[in-house]
């Protein structure tokens, strides 16, 4: 048998960002499926079943999301995906991964800790036949990732709002630095449904104190969201609100998403980001600086005043979902509408209102075909938004 893994030192930097990563030296250890590729590996391997539920979905989906803003900040290709093989995968690439991260994101309400007594615990239950089983602790959940993607795994890190109780460390750690009596309790735990499994291997576990809170997860998350955008656009002018909205969105629908994909990519374009997709976010908020606030063109129209109102509140909400690129019927408008505008805006002898003009007749049947409800004002409001933020490569 061939076995290798990172010194203790090394493994712990997985808990720091991962432009610390390259620093890490595999072990690979035998097994798995010869010849197949990680990525190939993760698209024909069953999944467990997922049991996360409303609020537990939302908060996983923002500390995704944070972890989404970490790894962005370095140079590495990645790929984020939400309920895949666990909470949170994160893999160091988004084509051609080479290792995989697992992230099993519980929150917690009532303060004390996380006793190892808890990790350990497996729940009786019974199965649809009647017969008594134990369900699988939270450390076999978390030792299932490595069970299955031997050689390929960096870690898998249990996270939570709350500390735990069995480590001096306020934050993050391995299980294999905690005292040496625990350590064996959770390898013995663990050899008990997989006898094969060494010190080594669950020494791949780990636990995660994340600062984020539970009880305000969202303000904290849209705070982080404002320091990365002005981290990587300066100081630019954007709705927060607008921006996080969009956001955890698409992040939601991503993580909800439960339909089938043949490959890996299918995997991570229907239920994973990468970096193209925040760049994406990036690029629409930083065209979003350039629409002006609706007091400033309203001036410049000659609209009957309650017409002139609805297009306003059409406007307002459309900078907000302007900035979604995932939602595919807004796309198809907006195509439509740049196509439309391509001849006129540059154009001196049209004013705003004549651009208007010229591009409902234009884009109008695909937006009755795409929009619901479709409405004047709205066409309208979408219009003047592509206008004000309209570039001569026809960029969304």
């Amino acid at each position: 048998m061939k076995e290798y893994i990172c010194s203790p030192s090394s493994l712990a930097r997985f808990l720091l960002p991962c432009v610390y990563i390259k620093s890490i030296v595999f072990i690979e250890i035998e097994g798995g499926s010869e010849g197949m590729s990680l990525a190939e590996k993760l698209v024909s391997t069953p999944q467990r079943e997922n049991s996360a539920t409303g609020s537990r979905y939302d908060y996983q989906t923002m500390w995704g999301l944070t972890l989404l803003f970490q790894q962005h900040d370095s140079d590495e290709d990645y790929a984020i995906i939400f309920e895949f093989h666990d909470d949170v995968a994160l893999l160091n690439n988004s084509t051609q991964p080479s290792s995989i991260q697992f992230y099993q994101v519980k929150s917690k309400a009532t303060i004390g800790g996380w006793a190892l007594t808890k990790l350990l615990r497996r729940e009786p239950a019974k199965k649809k036949d009647g017969t008594k089983h134990d369900k699988p602790s939270i450390v076999d959940k978390m030792f299932d990732g490595v069970a299955k993607f031997n050689g390929k795994i960096l870690s898998v890190e249990f996270v939570s709002n709350q500390p735990s109780t069995f480590s001096n460390s306020n934050a993050s750690f391995l299980f294999s630095e905690c005292k040496p009596d625990d350590f064996k309790k959770i390898v013995s735990s663990i050899q008990e449904v997989n006898p094969t499994a060494t010190e080594a291997q669950v020494g791949l576990l780990g636990f995660r104190h994340t600062d984020l809170s539970l009880n305000d997860a969202e303000a904290h998350t849209k705070g982080r969201l404002q320091t990365f955008v002005s981290k990587h656009l300066g100081v630019v002018r954007f709705s927060p609100e607008a921006v996080y909205k969009a956001i955890i969105d698409d992040c939601r629908r991503r993580s909800n998403f439960t339909g089938s994909y043949a490959s890996l990519s299918e995997a991570i374009k229907s239920k994973g980001l990468t970096r193209d997709n925040v760049q994406e976010w990036l690029d629409a908020i930083s065209r979003d600086t350039r629409a002006p606030d609706w007091g400033e063109i309203s001036p410049k129209l000659n609209y009957p005043f309650a017409e002139e109102l609805q297009i306003g509140n059409e406007y307002r909400i459309y900078q907000s979902v302007a900035l979604n690129s995932a939602d595919k019927a807004t796309h198809r408008v907006r195509l439509s509408i740049r196509k439309a505008l391509e001849p006129v805006i540059n154009n001196t002898s049209f004013d705003l209102g004549g651009m208007i003009s010229h591009s409902i007749t234009l884009s109008e049947p695909t937006a009755k075909k795409y929009l619901s409800p479709f409405s004047q004002a709205r066409l309208k409001a979408m219009i003047i938004y592509e206008i004000y933020t309209y570039t001569q490569t026809g960029a969304i």
